[in-house]
């Protein structure tokens, strides 16, 4: 009875999702308006930044969406729904972005630029939220273990 009472518990943790939401929709509004403004110095427009915004939002809210509503699950165990949806965000991202090209004809060599920038910049954010939740919990379980006295090389 002892051992287990020792061994960390490995309790159901949910993702941050608002924490999540709030950074990723920042860094495609930031990352988009760079890119406007990166293509309006060139010989495009500011469209060309806000379209990138436009193709990002339905790829992470509905990931979001998606992360939030599976169950509660150890802290360790987030990272392959969290990859997963990383993946499928690719893939509606990449989606909507052809159609808006295809509709709308931005600059393509900043459109893809600032998509794939974006995807990169909301799956870093992905990846910090997992760890950080993995790292909340190693906290509060290393609160919980009881202080184990270590005696100088020796002396026993």
């Amino acid at each position: 009875m002892s051992e287990q009472s020792s061994q960390p518990t490995l309790e159901p943790t949910r993702l941050p999702i608002l924490k999540m939401a709030g950074l990723s929709v920042l860094a495609c509004v930031m990352i988009g308006i760079a890119g406007g403004a990166i293509s309006s110095m060139r010989e495009g427009s500011m469209i060309d930044g806000l379209l990138t915004i436009a193709a990002m939002f339905p790829g992470v809210l509905i990931t979001l969406m998606v992360l939030n509503i599976l169950p509660a699950r150890p802290a360790g165990m987030w990272g392959v729904p969290v990859l997963a949806g990383t993946m499928f965000r690719a893939g509606v991202v990449a989606v909507i972005g052809f159609g808006v090209y295809l509709a709308l004809e931005p600059t393509k060599e900043l459109y893809v630029l600032t998509l794939l920038v974006s995807l990169l910049a909301v799956l870093a954010i992905d990846v910090l939220m997992v760890l950080v939740l993995v790292k909340s919990v190693e906290i509060v379980n290393s609160e919980d273990a009881p202080m184990m006295s270590v005696a100088p090389e020796g002396q026993v």
